[in-house]
């Protein structure tokens, strides 16, 4: 396990994107170990008290895994949901809520929420949802506003960051999961960031989110960051991850630390690594 610190330059961090950000800040790589075979898909994270709920995307099974800090599965149970495109999961004492969301074509028009029983995994609710203004017929594939991966809670209410291909303006959503059904209209918009957003935690000590993605190219090569965002939507930090690739999940730990998942693709494994943020 080596420990990696990072401290980036004001020209690193504005190369090929325009960031309003706090230069000074650093991220510290504490640990990164690869992940089970079975989690080589990881999308989605949700830290809880000595470890992590994870799930894969779409082409898997319906399952729900726990994991450790060093990449080992500690448990695992398959829910009696479909998993079409699952790629984030939160929640909170009750609840976990796993989103069924991606859209890299723009053509689903049945997005959906799964609401699962922490104690009983059994007990499974669904959610619904469209964006508005979205028209699913129109949008090119990879070059639309209306994808979702990355999905939190605050304040008791889930939120959903937009994964804008087309503009690369992270667009905002408030959840209301008393609702079976709703038509969802920003709250508000993150610009300054260098890429798309596949993943997001909120902080409610620090009262900051965490917020990961990437830029990638023809070639599958990607150029992945992790961001802090203020409690205004408004861009605090942002740090390019040159030693990742497709990351995918983040949380923050009980502790403090920040844990993030990296899916595998044809140039490396999936991994999980636990960060400092300075």
């Amino acid at each position: 396990m080596n420990r990696i610190f990072l401290l980036l330059s004001p020209l690193f961090l504005m190369t090929g994107c325009s960031v309003s950000a706090d230069t000074q800040r650093g991220v510290e790589v504490l640990s990164s170990y690869s992940l089970d075979n079975a989690l080589k898909e990881t999308s989605g994270l949700f830290c809880i008290d000595g470890g992590a709920f994870s799930i894969n995307d779409s082409g898997n099974k319906p399952e729900l895994f726990t994991i450790n800090e060093l990449g080992k599965i500690t448990g695992k149970a398959e829910l009696d949901i479909t998993n079409q495109d699952w790629e984030t999961i939160t929640g909170n004492e009750d609840y976990l809520y796993i989103g069924d969301i991606g859209n890299n074509a723009g053509k689903r028009k049945n997005l959906k929420i799964y609401r699962i029983d922490r104690k009983d995994s059994s007990k499974t609710e669904k959610l619904r949802f469209t964006y508005t203004g979205n028209k699913p017929a129109d949008n090119v594939p990879y070059a639309h506003d209306y994808d979702g991966e990355a999905m939190t809670m605050r304040d008791g209410k889930l939120q959903i960051f937009s994964k804008s291909w087309a503009t690369e303006t992270a667009h905002v959503y408030n959840v209301q999961d008393i609702k079976a059904k709703q038509a969802l209209s920003p709250i508000a918009n993150v610009e300054g960031l260098p890429g798309v957003v596949t993943g997001v935690d909120w902080s409610e000590e620090k009262q900051e989110y965490a917020l990961v993605g990437y830029r990638s190219n023809a070639l599958g090569m990607f150029k992945p960051f992790i961001a802090t965002i203020s409690n205004e939507y408004q861009v605090t930090g942002v740090h390019m991850l040159p030693q990742f690739a497709q990351v995918e999940g983040v949380c923050h730990a009980p502790n403090g630390n920040i844990w993030l998942t990296q899916e595998s693709s044809p140039y490396t494994s999936a991994k999980i690594a636990v960060l400092k943020i300075h």
